[in-house]
């Protein structure tokens, strides 16, 4: 009797462990299927976007240059006018830089520059005008145009900036002229005294004296 029932347990577990591991088996294969199938999904996901990403970046590619080509079409083509007009410019900005810096240099050697820094800050506000208007001449699509008139106007400032640099040397020249001169007649004067004083030596040097009786 108590075999009996023991077989007929142990037919039962081994029914159990065969069900449980059939279950675990369609669990696992349903898994690896499902993981198979969210990766091609991904995969044609990925390529669409890819696909969608260059054709945005095709398009704003396109879209760039043609801006740049439109940019390039409305420069002017480098005529008398412009050529003229980027000279006056050069020229003028390096008369305002030269100008400031002999200012700069004066007031770092301690010269009186009274109101230059003042005339060059005003140079550097009336240069930033005659230049917007210059680019303005040389972008001008009338014809016959021209910046004459802002050239006209760079030739006063260009003036204006040699005379503050001039004054501005004139006033260092003050200042380090004398100092030069004084300093000058010092090592002068020290090198007199200096070569009177080593001929002097050498002129009581000697044979030794007897010595005096008492």
């Amino acid at each position: 009797m108590l075999s009996s029932v023991a077989l007929h347990a142990g037919e039962l577990l081994a029914a159990a462990l065969l069900a449980g591991a059939g279950c675990v088996a369609v669990v696992a294969a349903g898994a690896v299927w499902l993981r198979r199938r969210v990766r091609r999904r991904l995969d044609g996901l990925g390529q669409v976007l890819t696909v969608r990403a260059r054709e945005a970046a095709a398009m704003a590619g396109s879209s760039l240059g043609s801006t740049r080509s439109r940019w390039l079409w409305s420069l002017p083509a480098p005529d008398r006018r412009w050529r003229e007009g980027g000279r006056a410019r050069r020229e003028l900005w390096r008369a305002v830089g030269a100008a400031e810096h002999a200012v700069a240099a004066a007031r770092r050697g301690g010269a009186p520059t009274g109101d230059l820094p003042a005339l060059c800050r005003r140079l550097r506000q009336a240069a930033e005008s005659a230049d917007r208007h210059l680019a303005i001449g040389q972008r001008s699509a009338v014809p016959g145009a021209g910046p004459e008139p802002g050239v006209s106007e760079v030739s006063n400032l260009v003036s204006a900036a040699g005379q503050i640099q001039a004054a501005a040397s004139a006033a260092l020249a003050s200042v380090s002229a004398p100092a030069a001169h004084q300093l000058a007649a010092d090592v002068h004067i020290e090198a007199e005294a200096l070569s009177a004083g080593l001929a002097s030596a050498a002129g009581t040097k000697g044979p030794p004296r007897p010595a005096q009786p008492r």
